[in-house]
């Protein structure tokens, strides 16, 4: 960080917030004051630096080149700091020379030593995997943001001033101008990855980035301003303090509603308004269009919540459609009137909270049909229309241009420093005075002003660190390009013509839409012969083969015939594995059966065979008793004639033993003992 160059060191320092007291000094002269004491610490030699060689060095300049301090507010900021010690003047060879005390010099080490420790970390962050190495980016990154914060500081400062409005702003190339600017100057840098590392540093929310870009937009806003505004009271609490702010309808929606997008620029606002005195106001009107808002997005949301998907749902604009969405999840079916009661009674919770006093005056129903009025309300429309390129509702114009009208005739008969706070980018620097007749704006937008008197206010850390984050996001939403959304109302149509897109493709009903408003811009389509147009419009869209849901279609078709096709196939081989199966089982069937014959054969045959060995155990035996009784007691002088005498006893035996065999055996078992009982048994 050493080896900077001059033109790098003037940039870094910008990365210091320049902070200021309301009570010491006003605030132009102390950011001059902080601005040269900087560029004596830049220039700091022993010797001293001279009022030329000041005023000839650009350090104090903006990256574009543009000095931001008059030799006479140098010469005073040289009186003020000297008689404040933070300087020391010497004469050398008949030229006085200035350069910083001690302390004074101290003091910027620190705050340059914290800065550059800061930053590096951030670099180390987002270029530590570059193959080239951090230092190789340092200057073209620095220089970048360098471009981008000081285009931008000039941009709100017009913005506040009413030279140029917010949608402009929005629609201004700053990033791709800062990459053009750097890639001409560093040509040996990976454009690509230097693109995106930006981009990301725009993009993520983290509380170093989210300070660095607090700082350098605050800084490069504020040398802006005192560029462009020599009387110094653009910055001063002349402008502001003590001042008035009556809040539009859609900053009342986002200072009730936590979730709202804007609601911590909102809260951090109104603490920044407490510091300066400046009263918060709501009128009356103001709380009845809020009712006839929340009403019609009531009656809306009926319409149309069963037209939007789940995927289209994350993707709908506008805070009542999201409490809607978050109170179906939780709890079906959904009581608006609970829901939004606490828009319907709003001066309670704004009371309570921010202060906000209710004005209700008779001037506002007088002013209702008068000449002026009616003819402003035309003037908003055809402003809005040509600034945003959609209409605005004529209960929407007619609050505005009585809002305005009030705010004018309040400066008028008290002079009375009165704002109106809004988040409509159509109405900053827009005046009920006639066409290029001069006059201080009379409204505002919640972060142009929330940057515009932070300076005056901030002291703490906390604090600065809770704006830097809400400041952060409102600068990617003006550099980065907007995510698509859409609004309620863009489904309306669908729900009029009784045409359900719900289960239609997300991305063909989002390009739809996107299609009817560049084919059919402005249309109502609550009026029949507009939605008459539009129905046209989108039957047009849809005949188009191109479109996802009829590729879905064809998609699904082909699905079906393949699986048609792999059916029959399947159900084709299915019947070949049952047949095959079918013949399998019976051939196992016949096996086992087979096995079980064998089986059962086997256990016969072992059976008979025991069985027979038994009869014939008996039958020995019965014939073994039969000889021994007719030896023992049969006719006869020996044994023989005893046995022929008793032949017949004996050969009854003979008789009876087959008997038995085939009573004890059966034929079954017979006939397992095979040949030659098959044939005793008569079995073939």
């Amino acid at each position: 960080m050493t080896t900077c160059s001059i033109t790098e060191k003037r940039a870094l320092v910008f990365a210091v917030r320049m902070r200021f007291s309301a009570e010491s000094q006003v605030v132009k002269d102390t950011a001059i004051d902080k601005l040269i004491e900087r560029q004596l610490y830049i220039l700091h030699n022993e010797k001293g630096i001279t009022f030329q060689e000041i005023e000839k060095q650009d350090a104090i300049c903006l990256a574009d080149g543009t000095p931001v301090i008059t030799r006479l507010d140098m010469e005073k900021a040289l009186k003020r700091l000297e008689d404040s010690k933070k300087i020391i003047p010497k004469e050398i060879s008949g030229q006085v020379k200035y350069r910083l005390s001690e302390q004074a010099l101290r003091e910027h080490q620190e705050i340059q030593e914290t800065a550059e420790k800061h930053f590096s970390q951030v670099m180390q962050r987002l270029f530590k995997n570059t193959p080239e190495g951090i230092q190789h980016y340092f200057a073209p990154f620095l220089e970048c943001l360098c471009i981008i914060f000081s285009q931008l500081g000039e941009s709100y400062v017009r913005l506040i001033k009413g030279d140029v409005a917010l949608d402009e702003l929005l629609r201004s190339p700053i990033i791709g101008q800062a990459f053009q600017a750097v890639n001409t100057k560093y040509p040996s840098i990976d454009t690509e990855l230097f693109e995106s590392v930006v981009l990301s540093f725009f993009q993520d929310t983290h509380p170093d980035y989210d300070l660095i870009k607090w700082n350098m937009a605050q800084n490069y806003y504020l040398a802006k301003a005192l560029g462009l505004d020599p009387s110094g009271h653009i910055l001063s609490k002349e402008v502001f303090g003590g001042a008035v702010f009556y809040l539009d309808t859609n900053v009342l929606i986002n200072a009730l509603e936590p979730t709202a997008r804007h609601h911590g620029t909102f809260r951090a606002l109104s603490k920044a308004c407490k510091a300066l005195q400046i009263q918060l106001q709501a009128c009356q009107i103001s709380l009845d269009e809020l009712r006839r808002v929340v009403d019609y997005h009531c009656k809306l949301i009926e319409k149309v919540a069963d037209q939007i998907s789940d995927e289209i749902a994350p993707k709908i604009r506008g805070v009542f459609f999201r409490i809607y969405r978050e109170q179906l999840e939780a709890e079906a079916p959904v009581d608006f009137e609970t829901l939004f009661s606490s828009f319907y009674e709003p001066m309670e919770d704004l009371a309570r909270i921010y202060e906000v006093e209710l004005i209700d005056d008779p001037w506002f129903v007088e002013a209702v049909e008068g000449q002026e009025t009616q003819k402003l309300l035309q003037k908003i429309q055809r402003e809005y229309r040509a600034k945003l390129g959609r209409s605005k509702g004529k209960a929407s114009a007619l609050h505005d241009a009585l809002l305005l009208q009030w705010l004018q005739l309040e400066r008028e008969r008290s002079t009375a420093n009165t704002w109106l706070a809004t988040l409509d980018t159509s109405l900053p620097g827009f005046s009920p005075q006639g066409e290029g007749e001069p006059g201080r704006p009379l409204a505002i937008t919640l972060d142009a002003l929330l940057q515009w008197i932070s300076p005056m206010v901030i002291y703490e850390a906390a604090d600065e660190y809770e704006v830097a984050a809400i400041f952060s996001k409102a600068v990617k939403d003006q550099l980065l390009p907007r995510e698509t959304y859409f609004d309620l109302s863009d489904f309306l149509v669908f729900a009029e013509m009784e045409w359900s897109c719900k289960e239609l493709p997300s991305e063909d009903v989002e390009e739809c839409i996107r299609y009817v408003k560049t084919k059919a811009p402005g249309l109502d389509p609550s009026e029949a012969a507009d939605r008459e147009k539009i129905a046209r419009e989108i039957s047009k869209f849809f005949t188009d083969p191109s479109r996802k849901y009829k590729e879905e279609l064809q998609r699904l078709e082909s699905m079906l015939e393949a699986s048609r096709v792999e059916s029959g196939r399947q159900r084709e081989e299915s019947q070949k594995e049952v047949t095959t199966r079918n013949e399998e089982i019976e051939k196992l069937t016949k096996n086992l059966a087979s096995l079980e014959e064998k089986g059962r054969k086997k256990d016969l045959k072992q059976s008979a065979f025991l069985r027979t060995i038994v009869v014939a155990l008996l039958f020995l035996i019965y014939e073994a008793a039969t000889l021994y009784l007719v030896w023992k007691y049969g006719e006869g002088v020996n044994f023989l004639q005893k046995l022929a005498k008793s032949w017949v006893i004996v050969a009854t035996g003979g008789i009876v033993g087959p008997a038995l065999f085939w009573f004890i055996l059966g034929r079954e078992r017979i006939h397992a003992l095979g040949w030659p009982f098959t044939k005793f048994a008569k079995i073939e």
